[in-house]
């Protein structure tokens, strides 16, 4: 049976190797970034896969817009 100091120690132990992994995916995320963005054909990939889904999103807000939109699921106020 593990003694308190020992389950303390066990706690913080876990907790930093939690810590350690976490700034090692940072760090690789980070990397990961760096590389992609370096490369301009991914950079014109990126930007035009933006913008084809931005337009489709602003033309779903415009129809949305023009009054079809879904009826609302409250019921109506009896008067």
């Amino acid at each position: 049976m593990a003694t308190l100091l020992e389950k303390i120690v066990d706690e913080r132990v876990g907790l930093t190797l939690v810590g350690t992994v976490s700034v090692a995916v940072d760090r690789i995320a980070e990397e990961i970034a760096r590389e992609a963005l370096g490369d301009e054909t991914f950079r014109q990939a990126l930007r035009e896969l933006v913008r084809v889904r931005s337009q489709k999103l602003l033309d779903q807000l415009l129809e949305n817009g023009r009054g079809n939109r879904r009826p609302s699921k409250r019921p109506a106020k009896r008067q």
